[in-house]
């Protein structure tokens, strides 16, 4: 402790203090030269012993406090024999005791401290008794006594409040620095999480999102296991979006339903209940893993489940932190799926769901860019709806509405995934059917025709009495074709000859028509 080793500098400036008043006093003194050169023999005996204790706390051979310690027993015993032999009761070398007991009761504690007082009375009743107890004896040396072992006594009382008041404040120091390491270490981590968690603000693509929320989740949370719970519009239906496994990363495509209902928590006002009813509806407040709303704009769109590496409890500040990532994320991911819906606006047909004219044209120079360097086919469907006027006519254009929307399913059902499905306008469509030639793709057209050509559509009042017949044309590139614009002229050439044939037929360029003898308008 601080005042201690204080104590034990100031320590050293007194034994050198007593040696210079004992060898001052041996040349001074009018006494003869027996106990004179005792003394001096004690002075030197003393100042070599007190050399090899200061080497042997040098080296460290024993502990420095029991060393000072026994200097402290051995310098009671000098003083009693330098008292001794210059004039016992009489001698005033008594006094050296006073500042050494004080400082043995200061830098003691506890027993050594009272053993090292009752040793100083010992060695000066020793130094100073003369083979007789007279009164005028027992009347100097035990005021004298007395005064050695008071001041002895209230040093003691005073240093052992000292330190106690030390320890005191040292223990408040060290809370202080605690609390101090805390706050910094609990900036520096919000700091950093902060930092980590605005970076997924900044990613659209919700497949690369949660590849990053996990990756933050395992690097710089240390989790052990991470699951991502989101809703789906219009529903309260949990499905697994993604899942961390110690170090196992996976992102589901077709996410799979979560049996848990959240519903109740849209009605809940803060985190804390929340928080209270997952527990108690999840883990009955035994498992070391903890579920956490996931918050975006006010509304709870999702679930994250977590495990810490530790596989410990889950502590008060550990959820803090959670809550931060968790919504960060939510937020994150609300705004990827927004951007996502917006995406899907704009390249998208409102009505059908098809991709609009903008969107095919863009993807048709892609597929052309992409046919040209690895010289591959590349077929186009276009598509009217036969007498489509009559139907909007007859029947109304909410019907109208109705067998536009129910003849691009059909179209989409008659396809290939990798094939691109738009609304050309009206009642027409386009097909982009990508490493097609000719003969796979009037494969294609004929379905689709025959499809529709038997198929009953709805009418505004539910019920399918509505038939109707679809023309296409169709060619493939290049087939005479160099630019966009000239495939399209031709398919639309092929679409008007299909129309000019009687309707209901499928008719590519470059060869005969194909009309159906089976149902016909």
């Amino acid at each position: 402790m601080i005042f201690t080793v204080k104590v034990r500098n100031l320590y050293s400036y007194l034994q050198g203090l007593i040696l210079c008043s004992g060898f001052i006093w041996h040349y001074a003194s009018p006494l003869k030269y027996g106990p004179k050169y005792i003394i001096l023999y004690i002075l030197i005996a003393y100042a070599f012993a007190t050399m090899t204790f200061r080497w042997l706390r040098k080296i460290r051979v024993f502990k420095t406090d029991y060393l000072i310690y026994t200097g402290q027993l051995f310098e009671a015993f000098v003083i009693m024999l330098i008292i001794r032999y210059t004039g016992g009761i009489e001698s005033q070398f008594f006094l050296v005791y006073f500042p050494l007991i004080v400082f043995i009761s200061v830098y003691s504690s506890g027993w050594r401290a009272i053993f090292g007082i009752f040793w100083y009375g010992l060695c000066f009743m020793l130094a100073v008794y003369s083979g007789s107890f007279s009164f005028e004896f027992w009347n100097i040396a035990v005021i004298k006594l007395g005064f050695i072992w008071a001041v002895g006594s209230v040093s003691f009382a005073v240093a052992h409040q000292m330190k106690a008041s030390e320890n005191k404040l040292l223990k408040t120091l060290d809370a202080l620095n605690e609390r101090t390491w805390e706050l910094e270490s609990s900036q520096a981590q919000l700091s950093n999480i902060y930092e980590t968690t605005r970076a997924l603000s900044g990613i659209l693509n919700l497949e690369e999102l949660l590849k990053e929320i996990l990756r933050i989740a395992r690097n710089i949370f240390r989790y052990r296991h991470c699951s991502v719970y989101l809703t789906r519009p219009g529903s309260d239906q949990l499905y697994l979006y993604a899942n961390l496994q110690n170090d196992n990363r996976h992102i589901y495509e077709k996410p799979t339903p979560y049996n848990r209902d959240i519903n109740s928590l849209k009605y809940l006002q803060d985190t804390g209940s929340m928080l209270k009813q997952l527990t108690e509806s999840g883990t009955n407040g035994i498992s070391k893993s903890a579920d956490v709303p996931m918050i975006s704009r006010g509304k709870v769109i999702g679930i994250m489940q977590i495990t810490p590496e530790s596989g410990g409890a889950i502590t008060a500040k550990e959820r803090k932190l959670l809550m931060i990532f968790s919504n960060s994320s939510a937020i994150a991911i609300d705004n990827s799926m927004l951007h996502k819906k917006t995406q899907e606006l704009t390249i998208t047909d409102e009505l059908t769901d098809l991709f609009n004219f903008r969107y095919f044209r863009s993807r048709l120079a892609d597929e052309l860019r992409r046919a040209d360097r690895y010289r591959q086919k590349l077929s186009i469907l276009m598509l009217d709806i036969d007498h489509f006027k009559n139907v909007n006519d007859q029947y109304g254009h909410q019907t109208g509405n109705i067998v536009l929307c129910e003849v691009s399913g059909i179209i989409r059902l008659c396809v290939r995934d990798v094939d691109v499905v738009a609304r050309y306008g009206g009642e027409e469509f386009i097909v982009i059917l990508p490493q097609t030639d000719r003969e796979d793709a009037e494969i294609i057209a004929e379905r689709i025709r025959e499809t529709v050509a038997k198929n009953y559509f709805q009418n505004n009042n539910g019920s399918r009495e509505i038939q109707i017949t679809i023309s296409i044309g169709g060619c493939t590139y290049p087939d005479g074709t160099h630019t966009l614009e000239q495939l399209l002229e031709k398919v639309d050439g092929a679409l008007y000859r299909a129309k000019s044939e009687g309707r209901n037929v499928v008719f590519f360029t470059g060869s005969e028509k194909k009309r159906s003898t089976e149902f016909t308008v």
